[in-house]
């Protein structure tokens, strides 16, 4: 199994690693204990910007001018939402209930109607309907999956106490790619050519590069 090499690094602005997103060049962090999300520079990771958000919790995603951003009270102790969030000042537009067993919930990614989401202790991935929460397509995968990112024909996980990264095809959950990864990886995201995670033992944000990006 192929170790990525870490590109580039630079410290997470707080403690508690939860999601990543990318939109237009920017590099947005997500806290949960802190309820905080961080717009970075990718280059050296300064703080350009921070909304409060109340009851972050896990993961991040962004669609279409918007944060998409777990929330919920604490680690599986209750039902999850994923709250809408305008980039441009962090006015929240809507908060979408999760369904059933969305205190399992770890990542996400929306995809316009429809969503990825990780079950963390289900070790399940399911593309669901939103608002419907209608299971579209349900795969079993390695226990304690945590960020997910997906575009077109490319659908990639991250697992936290194996340290991988895992490539599936995203029609039939086949796995195409494994990855080692430097230590434990949370939130994860894409820059089109790059894949960036939350290390969440090292209090860092890293970007790797997969030999083949689909």
């Amino acid at each position: 199994m192929q170790k990525l090499s870490i590109i580039l690094s630079f410290p997470s602005p707080s403690d508690h690693l939860c999601g990543l997103a990318f939109e237009n060049g920017n590099l947005w962090y997500s806290d949960g204990k802190e309820s905080r999300i961080y717009k970075l520079d990718p280059e050296k990771g300064k703080q350009l910007k921070v909304y409060d958000i109340p009851s972050v919790n896990t993961s991040l995603s962004f669609y279409e001018g918007y944060l998409w951003q777990v929330t919920g009270e604490g680690y599986m102790a209750g039902p999850k939402a994923v709250t809408k969030i305008s980039v441009k000042d962090g006015t929240v537009a809507e908060d979408i209930p999760l369904g059933d067993e969305s205190k399992y919930i770890a990542g996400i990614e929306v995809q316009g109607d429809t969503l990825w989401v990780s079950l963390e202790e289900k070790a399940r991935l399911q593309l669901r309907k939103m608002y419907t929460n209608e299971i579209i397509r349900d795969f079993k995968v390695e226990p304690r999956i945590a960020g997910i990112v997906s575009k077109d024909a490319i659908l990639f996980y991250c697992e936290f106490n194996q340290q991988l990264l895992v490539e599936i095809d995203p029609e039939s959950g086949e796995e195409r790619n494994r990855y080692k990864l430097e230590g434990s990886p949370t939130g994860l995201t894409r820059d089109g050519e790059n894949i960036w995670y939350n290390d969440y033992t090292g209090k860092k944000i890293c970007k790797v590069k997969p030999d083949k990006m689909y």
